[in-house]
């Protein structure tokens, strides 16, 4: 399906060649689904994020945590927080709303006093941004 939709061949889908799934019956899910599938934010979809889309929405308890927060939020709704994700669908170590900023590390989980009005410098927490929930050997 992706080929079909991908009118110019360049491998990546623009709104413009979404406009008949955008435009049917279920313009309101399609939508919302398609703004989430768009990790990169640069208003296409590369056929990784579409193919990661579908597979998500099928294994939800597998769908990375920043993907999954921004599937639950509303684009549309004006002054929601939309957080960044990387490529992967984790936490990307800066996450900003409106002036200010702060960092977190790949599942979406803030560091203290790490909160300022502007870009935050997230280079001092780079060896803790891998951490996972129960992975640091450090603790035992």
């Amino acid at each position: 399906m992706f080929g079909q939709l991908d009118g110019n061949k360049d491998g990546r889908l623009q709104y413009e060649e979404l406009f008949s799934l955008d435009h049917d019956k279920y313009k309101n899910c399609i939508h919302h689904f398609l703004d989430a599938c768009d990790v990169s934010q640069d208003g296409e979809l590369s056929l990784d994020e579409w193919c990661d889309c579908f597979q998500w929405a099928n294994r939800e308890k597998e769908e990375p945590p920043c993907h999954a927060a921004r599937r639950l939020t509303d684009p549309h709704l004006l002054g929601a927080f939309i957080p960044q994700c990387d490529v992967e669908g984790f936490y990307r170590p800066e996450q900003c709303y409106e002036a200010h900023c702060w960092c977190v590390d790949k599942w979406g989980r803030e560091f203290d006093n790490s909160k300022t009005k502007g870009p935050a410098d997230c280079g001092q927490y780079a060896d803790h941004t891998e951490s996972t929930d129960d992975d640091s050997e450090d603790d035992q």
